[in-house]
């Protein structure tokens, strides 16, 4: 368990119902399946929660909080994320954390901004950025930062 959950299992927890479309609720099944390579009890409620908390901080500017292991990249590799990171700091983002979902244009744009906007670069920068599991893909749009 990760520490923000821990923290978010203590909180008081609120059981709400409400109505999806049934293709809607098992795409999103089918992600979270794909997602974890497996299907167990509580994954829809993290997920649902987490998806909320995004929505919220893509409204707000208050972003979310999730921590894990941080994989040793390359040196280079590492300063570079490090830019790339420091430019979504000051052009779209308040925070940064592990797990926190970005979307891919501002990504394309930072690492453009830091290593140039060739197309081939950019390819080459996210090929390495996953190679090292800095960065994962989550579904269409949508990025995490995993270092």
């Amino acid at each position: 368990m990760q520490i923000s959950e821990e923290k978010r299992v203590c909180e008081e927890r609120v059981k709400i119902g409400f109505y999806l479309n049934s293709s809607t609720i098992e795409k999103f099944r089918k992600l979270i399946q794909m997602k974890y390579k497996k299907y167990e009890k509580g994954l829809l409620s993290y997920e649902l929660e987490n998806a909320i908390l995004n929505w919220l901080a893509l409204h707000t500017q208050a972003q979310t909080r999730l921590n894990g292991s941080i994989p040793n990249p390359e040196p280079k590799v590492a300063i570079v994320f490090l830019q790339v990171k420091n430019y979504l700091l000051t052009h779209f983002y308040e925070s940064l954390s592990l797990s926190q979902q970005i979307q891919k244009t501002h990504l394309d744009q930072a690492i453009m901004a830091v290593r140039g906007s060739d197309k081939r670069t950019l390819e080459k920068w996210l090929k390495i950025f996953v190679k090292f599991h800095l960065i994962k893909h989550i579904v269409g749009n949508l990025w995490e930062i995993a270092g």
